[in-house]
Protein backbone atom coordinates (compact mmCIF):
# COMPACT_ATOMS: atom_id res chain seq x y z
CA UNK A 1 0.00 0.00 0.00
CA UNK A 2 1.75 3.20 -0.76
CA UNK A 3 1.93 6.30 1.46
CA UNK A 4 -0.78 9.12 1.07
CA UNK A 5 0.15 12.07 -0.94
CA UNK A 6 1.13 15.01 1.24
CA UNK A 7 -0.71 17.68 -0.03
CA UNK A 8 0.83 21.28 0.17
CA UNK A 9 -1.63 24.29 0.45
CA UNK A 10 -0.54 26.28 -2.62
CA UNK A 11 -3.64 28.59 -2.15
CA UNK A 12 -1.49 30.43 0.27
CA UNK A 13 1.64 31.13 -1.57
CA UNK A 14 2.27 34.85 -3.07
CA UNK A 15 2.11 35.44 -6.71
CA UNK A 16 5.15 37.68 -7.30
CA UNK A 17 4.57 40.40 -10.27
CA UNK A 18 0.94 40.57 -9.24
CA UNK A 19 -1.20 43.16 -8.09
CA UNK A 20 -4.96 44.63 -6.91
CA UNK A 21 -4.76 45.79 -10.82
CA UNK A 22 -4.69 41.94 -11.82
CA UNK A 23 -7.96 41.65 -9.59
CA UNK A 24 -11.69 41.86 -11.35
CA UNK A 25 -13.41 45.09 -9.89
CA UNK A 26 -17.01 43.39 -10.14
CA UNK A 27 -15.39 40.43 -7.71
CA UNK A 28 -14.10 42.38 -5.62
CA UNK A 29 -17.27 44.52 -5.25
CA UNK A 30 -19.22 41.33 -4.97
CA UNK A 31 -16.98 40.46 -2.13
CA UNK A 32 -17.20 43.69 -0.16
CA UNK A 33 -20.94 43.21 -0.18
CA UNK A 34 -21.07 39.44 1.20
CA UNK A 35 -18.48 40.91 3.92
CA UNK A 36 -20.97 43.92 4.52
CA UNK A 37 -24.02 40.88 4.61
CA UNK A 38 -22.32 38.38 6.90
CA UNK A 39 -20.47 41.02 9.23
CA UNK A 40 -23.12 44.38 8.97
CA UNK A 41 -21.33 45.40 12.41
CA UNK A 42 -18.29 45.86 10.16
CA UNK A 43 -19.89 47.44 7.13
CA UNK A 44 -19.05 51.16 7.61
CA UNK A 45 -15.61 50.57 9.16
CA UNK A 46 -14.76 48.45 6.15
CA UNK A 47 -16.37 51.34 3.50
CA UNK A 48 -13.51 53.63 4.36
CA UNK A 49 -10.95 50.81 3.46
CA UNK A 50 -9.29 50.90 -0.26
CA UNK A 51 -9.49 47.46 -2.16
CA UNK A 52 -5.92 46.22 -0.65
CA UNK A 53 -6.69 47.00 2.82
CA UNK A 54 -10.34 45.46 2.61
CA UNK A 55 -8.27 42.52 1.08
CA UNK A 56 -5.46 42.44 3.37
CA UNK A 57 -7.65 42.78 6.73
CA UNK A 58 -10.03 40.13 5.41
CA UNK A 59 -7.22 37.22 4.64
CA UNK A 60 -6.98 37.01 0.96
CA UNK A 61 -3.57 39.10 0.56
CA UNK A 62 -0.40 37.83 2.70
CA UNK A 63 1.48 40.40 4.13
CA UNK A 64 -0.09 42.82 1.74
CA UNK A 65 0.86 40.66 -1.12
CA UNK A 66 -1.81 39.00 -3.68
CA UNK A 67 -1.88 35.20 -3.14
CA UNK A 68 -3.09 32.29 -4.90
CA UNK A 69 -6.55 32.23 -3.30
CA UNK A 70 -7.22 35.74 -4.50
CA UNK A 71 -6.68 34.83 -8.12
CA UNK A 72 -8.68 32.16 -7.70
CA UNK A 73 -11.12 34.27 -5.67
CA UNK A 74 -10.92 37.16 -8.04
CA UNK A 75 -8.98 37.07 -10.63
CA UNK A 76 -9.51 38.64 -14.14
CA UNK A 77 -10.18 36.29 -16.31
CA UNK A 78 -7.44 37.56 -19.08
CA UNK A 79 -4.56 37.40 -17.06
CA UNK A 80 -3.50 33.77 -16.97
CA UNK A 81 -1.41 33.44 -13.02
CA UNK A 82 -3.32 30.15 -12.51
CA UNK A 83 -4.18 26.97 -14.82
CA UNK A 84 -6.61 27.29 -16.72
CA UNK A 85 -7.81 24.19 -15.00
CA UNK A 86 -9.10 26.31 -12.19
CA UNK A 87 -12.60 26.95 -13.70
CA UNK A 88 -16.18 25.92 -12.92
CA UNK A 89 -17.77 23.86 -15.75
CA UNK A 90 -21.61 23.68 -16.59
CA UNK A 91 -23.31 20.88 -18.69
CA UNK A 92 -26.75 19.79 -19.22
CA UNK A 93 -27.50 16.21 -19.69
CA UNK A 94 -30.81 14.87 -21.20
CA UNK A 95 -32.58 11.90 -20.15
CA UNK A 96 -31.02 9.77 -22.39
CA UNK A 97 -27.59 10.92 -21.13
CA UNK A 98 -26.57 12.74 -24.25
CA UNK A 99 -24.75 16.36 -23.41
CA UNK A 100 -27.13 18.98 -24.75
CA UNK A 101 -25.71 22.41 -23.92
CA UNK A 102 -22.29 23.42 -21.70
CA UNK A 103 -20.61 26.29 -20.60
CA UNK A 104 -16.96 27.32 -18.87
CA UNK A 105 -16.54 29.12 -16.42
CA UNK A 106 -12.97 31.21 -16.53
CA UNK A 107 -13.20 33.91 -13.96
CA UNK A 108 -13.19 34.74 -10.78
CA UNK A 109 -14.61 31.79 -8.97
CA UNK A 110 -16.99 34.54 -6.87
CA UNK A 111 -18.52 35.80 -9.68
CA UNK A 112 -18.20 32.52 -11.93
CA UNK A 113 -19.84 30.16 -9.27
CA UNK A 114 -23.08 32.88 -9.56
CA UNK A 115 -22.87 32.57 -13.11
CA UNK A 116 -22.68 29.15 -13.30
CA UNK A 117 -25.72 27.94 -11.05
CA UNK A 118 -27.56 30.78 -12.72
CA UNK A 119 -27.76 28.49 -15.87
CA UNK A 120 -29.40 25.77 -13.94
CA UNK A 121 -32.91 25.43 -14.77
CA UNK A 122 -35.55 26.05 -12.35
CA UNK A 123 -38.99 25.36 -11.52
CA UNK A 124 -41.93 25.53 -9.51
CA UNK A 125 -43.66 22.87 -7.43
CA UNK A 126 -46.18 22.82 -4.42
CA UNK A 127 -45.36 20.70 -1.01
CA UNK A 128 -47.33 20.37 2.09
CA UNK A 129 -51.08 20.03 3.06
CA UNK A 130 -53.74 22.13 4.38
CA UNK A 131 -52.42 25.42 6.13
CA UNK A 132 -48.93 24.27 5.18
CA UNK A 133 -48.85 24.16 1.63
CA UNK A 134 -46.54 26.11 -0.24
CA UNK A 135 -45.05 26.35 -3.78
CA UNK A 136 -41.41 26.12 -3.81
CA UNK A 137 -38.48 26.09 -6.47
CA UNK A 138 -37.08 23.00 -7.48
CA UNK A 139 -33.32 23.99 -6.47
CA UNK A 140 -32.76 26.59 -4.21
CA UNK A 141 -30.46 28.24 -5.64
CA UNK A 142 -28.10 29.38 -2.10
CA UNK A 143 -27.77 25.55 -1.54
CA UNK A 144 -26.71 25.17 -5.02
CA UNK A 145 -24.17 28.20 -4.43
CA UNK A 146 -23.59 27.08 -1.01
CA UNK A 147 -22.05 23.59 -2.46
CA UNK A 148 -20.18 24.79 -5.50
CA UNK A 149 -17.99 27.47 -3.33
CA UNK A 150 -17.67 24.49 -0.80
CA UNK A 151 -16.06 22.37 -4.17
CA UNK A 152 -13.95 25.49 -4.33
CA UNK A 153 -12.60 25.74 -1.22
CA UNK A 154 -12.03 22.09 -0.63
CA UNK A 155 -10.59 21.48 -4.18
CA UNK A 156 -7.11 19.11 -4.30
CA UNK A 157 -5.60 21.27 -6.55
CA UNK A 158 -2.89 19.50 -6.93
CA UNK A 159 -5.31 16.90 -9.04
CA UNK A 160 -6.77 19.85 -11.17
CA UNK A 161 -9.13 23.03 -10.08
CA UNK A 162 -12.19 22.88 -12.39
CA UNK A 163 -15.31 21.72 -10.37
CA UNK A 164 -17.98 20.32 -12.17
CA UNK A 165 -21.73 20.96 -12.38
CA UNK A 166 -24.21 18.19 -13.88
CA UNK A 167 -27.26 19.05 -14.36
CA UNK A 168 -30.03 16.09 -15.35
CA UNK A 169 -32.90 17.57 -17.23
CA UNK A 170 -36.07 18.36 -15.02
CA UNK A 171 -34.38 15.70 -12.38
CA UNK A 172 -30.87 16.26 -10.46
CA UNK A 173 -28.11 18.55 -9.98
CA UNK A 174 -24.82 17.16 -9.30
CA UNK A 175 -21.68 18.98 -8.12
CA UNK A 176 -18.40 17.30 -8.35
CA UNK A 177 -15.01 17.85 -6.89
CA UNK A 178 -11.22 16.66 -6.82
CA UNK A 179 -10.01 15.50 -3.90
CA UNK A 180 -10.99 12.76 -0.84
CA UNK A 181 -13.13 13.57 1.91
CA UNK A 182 -12.58 13.47 5.40
CA UNK A 183 -12.90 10.08 7.13
CA UNK A 184 -16.42 10.70 8.84
CA UNK A 185 -19.65 10.17 6.74
CA UNK A 186 -21.17 13.74 5.22
CA UNK A 187 -24.33 12.92 7.51
CA UNK A 188 -22.36 13.05 10.48
CA UNK A 189 -21.47 16.87 10.10
CA UNK A 190 -24.96 17.50 10.77
CA UNK A 191 -24.72 16.67 14.09
CA UNK A 192 -21.99 19.40 14.15
CA UNK A 193 -18.92 21.86 12.69
CA UNK A 194 -15.80 18.98 12.31
CA UNK A 195 -13.27 18.48 14.87
CA UNK A 196 -10.05 17.19 13.21
CA UNK A 197 -7.41 18.45 11.02
CA UNK A 198 -7.71 21.40 9.34
CA UNK A 199 -9.40 22.11 5.71
CA UNK A 200 -7.01 21.05 2.74
CA UNK A 201 -6.84 24.77 1.50
CA UNK A 202 -6.31 26.35 4.99
CA UNK A 203 -5.40 29.96 3.56
CA UNK A 204 -8.05 29.97 1.05
CA UNK A 205 -10.97 28.58 3.41
CA UNK A 206 -10.10 31.71 6.13
CA UNK A 207 -9.88 33.88 2.78
CA UNK A 208 -13.89 32.69 2.20
CA UNK A 209 -14.93 33.07 5.54
CA UNK A 210 -13.17 36.08 6.27
CA UNK A 211 -14.82 37.79 3.43
CA UNK A 212 -18.38 35.85 4.31
CA UNK A 213 -18.72 33.85 1.39
CA UNK A 214 -18.78 30.60 3.22
CA UNK A 215 -19.66 29.94 6.95
CA UNK A 216 -16.54 30.36 9.49
CA UNK A 217 -17.90 27.30 11.77
CA UNK A 218 -17.92 24.68 8.84
CA UNK A 219 -21.55 24.14 8.81
CA UNK A 220 -22.60 24.10 4.93
CA UNK A 221 -22.97 20.49 4.73
CA UNK A 222 -25.55 20.79 7.36
CA UNK A 223 -27.29 23.44 6.20
CA UNK A 224 -27.38 21.73 2.57
CA UNK A 225 -29.66 18.85 4.55
CA UNK A 226 -31.73 21.64 6.58
CA UNK A 227 -32.63 23.42 3.24
CA UNK A 228 -33.59 20.07 1.73
CA UNK A 229 -35.97 18.78 4.19
CA UNK A 230 -37.20 22.41 5.12
CA UNK A 231 -38.47 22.23 1.78
CA UNK A 232 -39.42 18.93 2.06
CA UNK A 233 -37.05 16.92 -0.63
CA UNK A 234 -34.63 14.50 -0.52
CA UNK A 235 -31.80 14.56 1.09
CA UNK A 236 -28.73 15.53 -0.66
CA UNK A 237 -26.51 12.22 -2.20
CA UNK A 238 -23.17 12.19 -1.64
CA UNK A 239 -20.40 10.02 -3.94
CA UNK A 240 -17.15 9.73 -2.37
CA UNK A 241 -14.90 7.87 -4.81
CA UNK A 242 -10.78 8.00 -3.93
CA UNK A 243 -9.99 11.52 -5.17
CA UNK A 244 -13.63 12.60 -6.44
CA UNK A 245 -16.26 14.20 -4.34
CA UNK A 246 -19.98 14.30 -5.34
CA UNK A 247 -22.95 15.66 -4.39
CA UNK A 248 -26.72 15.50 -5.94
CA UNK A 249 -29.60 17.36 -5.22
CA UNK A 250 -32.91 15.93 -6.49
CA UNK A 251 -35.61 18.62 -8.17
CA UNK A 252 -38.05 16.11 -7.50
CA UNK A 253 -40.80 14.50 -5.20
CA UNK A 254 -42.67 11.80 -5.07
CA UNK A 255 -43.84 8.48 -3.47
CA UNK A 256 -44.23 7.67 0.06
CA UNK A 257 -41.25 9.93 1.34
CA UNK A 258 -42.95 13.05 0.08
CA UNK A 259 -46.02 11.76 1.13
CA UNK A 260 -44.94 11.62 4.83
CA UNK A 261 -43.49 15.06 4.45
CA UNK A 262 -46.41 16.71 3.42
CA UNK A 263 -48.63 15.71 5.89
CA UNK A 264 -46.33 15.71 9.18
CA UNK A 265 -44.91 18.83 9.96
CA UNK A 266 -43.68 17.28 13.22
CA UNK A 267 -40.60 15.40 12.26
CA UNK A 268 -36.96 16.29 13.40
CA UNK A 269 -34.55 16.31 10.69
CA UNK A 270 -32.57 13.17 12.10
CA UNK A 271 -35.89 11.36 11.26
CA UNK A 272 -36.46 12.93 7.68
CA UNK A 273 -32.77 11.50 7.17
CA UNK A 274 -33.96 7.88 7.97
CA UNK A 275 -37.38 8.31 6.22
CA UNK A 276 -34.95 8.87 3.07
CA UNK A 277 -32.69 6.14 3.92
CA UNK A 278 -35.83 4.36 3.51
CA UNK A 279 -36.78 5.85 0.63
CA UNK A 280 -33.48 5.07 -1.47
CA UNK A 281 -33.19 1.60 -0.07
CA UNK A 282 -30.23 2.01 2.27
CA UNK A 283 -29.94 0.52 5.50
CA UNK A 284 -31.38 1.60 8.76
CA UNK A 285 -30.85 -0.06 11.87
CA UNK A 286 -33.41 -2.12 12.97
CA UNK A 287 -34.11 -0.10 16.48
CA UNK A 288 -34.36 3.18 14.55
CA UNK A 289 -36.52 1.65 12.13
CA UNK A 290 -39.27 0.48 15.30
CA UNK A 291 -39.11 3.84 16.63
CA UNK A 292 -39.92 4.85 13.06
CA UNK A 293 -42.68 1.67 13.22
CA UNK A 294 -44.04 3.03 17.37
CA UNK A 295 -44.79 6.70 15.18
CA UNK A 296 -46.97 5.31 12.52
CA UNK A 297 -44.15 6.51 10.05
CA UNK A 298 -43.36 3.01 8.74
CA UNK A 299 -44.98 -0.20 8.15
CA UNK A 300 -43.74 -3.95 7.96
CA UNK A 301 -44.52 -6.16 4.92
CA UNK A 302 -42.91 -9.26 6.42
CA UNK A 303 -39.55 -8.32 7.09
CA UNK A 304 -39.46 -5.22 4.84
CA UNK A 305 -39.77 -1.38 6.16
CA UNK A 306 -41.92 0.55 4.33
CA UNK A 307 -42.73 4.02 4.67
CA UNK A 308 -46.65 4.31 6.15
CA UNK A 309 -48.67 5.40 2.99
CA UNK A 310 -51.19 6.99 5.75
CA UNK A 311 -48.06 9.02 7.34
CA UNK A 312 -48.90 7.94 10.82
CA UNK A 313 -52.13 11.02 10.99
CA UNK A 314 -53.83 9.13 13.51
CA UNK A 315 -50.85 8.06 15.36
CA UNK A 316 -49.78 12.19 15.20
CA UNK A 317 -52.92 13.53 16.66
CA UNK A 318 -53.76 10.61 19.37
CA UNK A 319 -49.50 10.47 20.81
CA UNK A 320 -47.80 13.70 19.50
CA UNK A 321 -50.23 16.17 20.25
CA UNK A 322 -49.76 18.55 23.61
CA UNK A 323 -48.08 16.97 26.81
CA UNK A 324 -47.13 13.30 27.16
CA UNK A 325 -49.65 13.25 30.39
CA UNK A 326 -51.95 14.53 27.74
CA UNK A 327 -51.57 11.77 25.50
CA UNK A 328 -51.98 9.55 27.82
CA UNK A 329 -55.07 10.93 29.35
CA UNK A 330 -56.21 10.68 25.38
CA UNK A 331 -55.62 6.94 25.10
CA UNK A 332 -57.70 6.35 28.10
CA UNK A 333 -60.99 8.42 27.39
CA UNK A 334 -60.26 6.43 23.57
CA UNK A 335 -60.02 3.20 24.83
CA UNK A 336 -61.54 2.97 28.40
CA UNK A 337 -58.25 2.29 30.51
CA UNK A 338 -54.08 1.82 29.67
CA UNK A 339 -51.40 -0.64 30.58
CA UNK A 340 -47.73 0.26 31.09
CA UNK A 341 -47.04 -0.92 27.84
CA UNK A 342 -49.64 1.23 26.28
CA UNK A 343 -48.08 3.89 28.12
CA UNK A 344 -44.39 3.10 26.71
CA UNK A 345 -45.66 3.23 22.99
CA UNK A 346 -47.51 6.52 23.55
CA UNK A 347 -44.05 8.12 24.77
CA UNK A 348 -42.14 5.97 21.99
CA UNK A 349 -44.21 7.71 19.57
CA UNK A 350 -42.93 10.90 20.59
CA UNK A 351 -39.17 9.99 21.07
CA UNK A 352 -36.47 11.93 19.36
CA UNK A 353 -33.46 10.15 21.39
CA UNK A 354 -34.23 6.46 20.42
CA UNK A 355 -34.97 5.60 24.20
CA UNK A 356 -34.42 1.18 24.75
CA UNK A 357 -37.07 -0.74 25.47
CA UNK A 358 -36.46 -0.71 29.11
CA UNK A 359 -35.62 3.09 29.23
CA UNK A 360 -39.15 3.23 28.29
CA UNK A 361 -40.73 1.43 30.34
CA UNK A 362 -39.12 3.03 33.25
CA UNK A 363 -40.18 6.27 32.00
CA UNK A 364 -43.58 4.97 31.75
CA UNK A 365 -43.99 3.75 35.21
CA UNK A 366 -42.69 7.00 36.57
CA UNK A 367 -44.95 8.81 34.35
CA UNK A 368 -48.20 7.09 35.53
CA UNK A 369 -46.96 7.17 39.39
CA UNK A 370 -46.47 10.92 38.94
CA UNK A 371 -50.13 10.66 37.58
CA UNK A 372 -51.72 8.84 40.33
CA UNK A 373 -50.08 11.16 42.93
CA UNK A 374 -51.88 13.99 41.04
CA UNK A 375 -55.05 12.10 41.53
CA UNK A 376 -55.64 11.60 37.68
CA UNK A 377 -55.43 7.89 37.08
CA UNK A 378 -55.74 5.03 39.57
CA UNK A 379 -55.28 1.17 39.40
CA UNK A 380 -57.69 -0.91 38.59
CA UNK A 381 -56.72 -4.21 38.61
CA UNK A 382 -53.60 -6.15 37.88
CA UNK A 383 -49.98 -6.21 38.90
CA UNK A 384 -47.65 -3.81 38.08
CA UNK A 385 -46.91 -4.76 34.85
CA UNK A 386 -50.04 -5.74 33.57
CA UNK A 387 -51.94 -3.32 35.55
CA UNK A 388 -54.60 -1.52 33.74
CA UNK A 389 -55.10 2.45 34.50
CA UNK A 390 -58.05 4.21 34.84
CA UNK A 391 -59.52 7.75 35.05
CA UNK A 392 -60.27 8.66 38.50
CA UNK A 393 -63.45 10.25 39.36
CA UNK A 394 -63.22 14.10 37.82
CA UNK A 395 -59.36 13.47 37.47
CA UNK A 396 -59.04 13.50 33.72
CA UNK A 397 -61.62 15.86 32.29
CA UNK A 398 -60.68 18.27 29.55
CA UNK A 399 -60.29 20.88 32.25
CA UNK A 400 -57.20 19.15 33.66
CA UNK A 401 -55.37 20.41 30.58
Amino acid sequence: MSAPRLYEDWTGNVVNGADVRNLDPGAIRAARAAFSERFPDRADEASGWDDPTFLARTGVFKRGKVTVAALILMGKAGDRMIPQSVCIRWRLIDPDGAVVDSRTFDGPALLASTQAVSMVRNWSCRTGSGESEAVVSAYRTSTLLEAVRNAVVHQDYGLGGTVDIVERENESVTVISMGSFPERPPESFVKGPPVGPPPRNAFLYNAMAGIGVIPAVGSGIRSMYLSQAYRRFPMPDFDILGDRVAVRFSGLRGGSYARVLDLRDDLDLKTIMDLDRLAKNRYVPDRRVKALARRGLVEMIGDLPCIASGAGQEVASAYTAGTAQDAVLDLIRAKGFVTRSDVAEVLASRDSKELTEEQLRVKATNLLQTMRKAGLVQKAEGSTRSARYVLTEGGGSEGTR
